[in-house]
């Protein structure tokens, strides 16, 4: 990891806490800024590695720019968001392939998405047809994308890939249950927190190894 990797990682790192000090504050507008800012340092990071794969380099900073979008249309345009959010996923699910295939990890990965499934999955689906059944089908196809992009990132047996992508079930799925079932308390800091991690995380994983055995 190049030194600029290095220190835009950690701008990056203290713009996502300014930002959870923001939604903490209900400073929406300051949120609004600093959100995307995060992931642009995050594509500038991507950029400063060496030695990474120029397809990969290119497919994440692609997953990246996608999540740019959901960061901008968050607030503003929810199917807008979603749809951002759904391909940036399948961008991620392109890139873990290239970084390698674990079957073992994959089945790790699996057993997590199923227990995920029938303890949350389903019951947020259940409360989007019940709350608001126009998005129940786009609930059903976002579970499923998320899901495969775990799964994959599993499948790399790159702790940190592993590590970010069940970060982001748990936002995304925090994000869902908190619209189409019950609030939660303190459910904004937890969805922007665990967002930021995840995709730091994500983004770490280029420049890390498999667990080893793999």
């Amino acid at each position: 990891m190049t030194l600029t990797a290095v220190l835009v990682l950690v701008l990056a790192s203290l713009l996502a806490i300014a930002d959870w000090v923001a939604v903490a504050r209900e400073r929406l507008p300051l949120d609004r800024l600093l959100r995307p800012a995060v992931t642009l340092a995050l594509i500038v990071v991507v950029w400063s590695f060496d030695e990474v794969d120029g397809a990969l380099r290119a497919l994440f900073s692609v997953a990246l720019a996608l999540s740019l979008v959901r960061d901008v249309l968050a607030s503003r345009w929810f199917v807008g968001a979603v749809a951002g959010s759904l391909l940036a996923h399948g961008v991620y699910v392109a890139g873990f392939q290239r970084m390698g295939w674990s079957w073992l990890w994959a089945a790790a990965g699996i057993v997590v998405v199923l227990f995920a499934a029938g303890a949350y999955a389903v019951r947020l689906v259940t409360g989007a047809r019940e709350t608001a059944p126009a998005y129940t089908g786009m609930v059903l196809v976002y579970v499923g994308v998320v899901s495969v992009m775990v799964v994959a990132a599993a499948a790399t047996g790159r702790p940190s890939a592993v590590a970010g992508a069940f970060l982001f079930y748990v936002s995304d799925t925090l994000a869902g249950w908190n619209r189409f079932r019950v609030p939660t308390p303190h459910a904004p800091v937890l969805i922007v927190s665990a967002y930021h991690l995840a995709q730091i995380l994500l983004v770490v994983s280029l420049s890390t190894a498999a667990a080893p055995g793999l």
